[in-house]
């Protein structure tokens, strides 16, 4: 079946072109219990020490009571670093059994939640790297602790429901698609380079919007 997916608007300035670590796949809602991962990419030609970064959630959802709180997780400190253009996970048990590789950090079940969020990624001075903005209705707001914020990347709804994630079209790229609700989630590639499927290449301008179709 073909499936019709957008590719995320790249909605502010962008830190993310000049950031080292990039956040490079997130697969957080899946059909049936989630095989939740988060990947970091490195883009540049040396390590990089991760200890002291963080990665937070921020409830998304305008018309909740729970808007502005913690998310998820709420908010992760990594350890350990990142290998010269190499990969960085965190996973869930199951995610770890589903796409059969090994979780540079364990989290929990349900550690994203299914609701809109907003993910900031910081660095070991808690300066913000990149934001991101998923959402699964156009009044949700990006924020941190309530406070609006511009993300780097905004995408969604998937139709009228949230995105089962994102990946970057070729690592590091400003080009995002969405994941497939399926599962396993036919384009997730936990720890391993991300491959479009064939048609799935879109052009991005600041705050442009394309989309495209791919087969699950």
């Amino acid at each position: 079946m073909k499936l019709t997916i957008a590719i995320a608007a790249l909605a502010g300035i962008a830190t993310a072109a000049n950031a080292g670590v990039t956040i490079n796949e997130v697969l957080g809602s899946t059909s049936g219990a989630d095989s939740e991962f988060i990947e970091l990419y490195n883009t540049t030609g040396a390590a990089i020490d991760l200890t002291g970064w963080s990665i937070e959630l921020w409830d998304s959802d305008a018309d909740t009571a729970g808007f502005g709180g913690s998310d998820g997780f709420g908010s992760v400190t990594l350890n350990g670093s990142i290998a010269a253009g190499s990969y960085f996970t965190l996973g869930n048990a199951l995610s770890m059994a589903t796409y059969s590789y090994s979780a540079d950090q364990i989290m929990g079940a349900n550690s994203i939640e299914n609701g809109s969020w907003t993910m900031i990624l910081r660095d070991s001075t808690s300066a913000i790297i990149e934001s991101f903005f998923m959402r699964d209705n156009i009044a949700d707001v990006a924020n941190i602790a309530a406070a609006p914020i511009t993300p780097d990347f905004t995408f969604g709804p998937d139709g009228s429901f949230l995105p089962a994630g994102f990946y970057r079209i070729g690592d590091g790229s400003a080009n995002l698609g969405l994941l497939e609700f399926g599962q396993p989630s036919p384009s997730a590639t936990p720890g391993s380079a991300n491959i479009p499927a064939p048609g799935a290449l879109a052009l991005l301008g600041l705050g442009g919007l394309a989309t495209a179709r791919r087969r699950r």
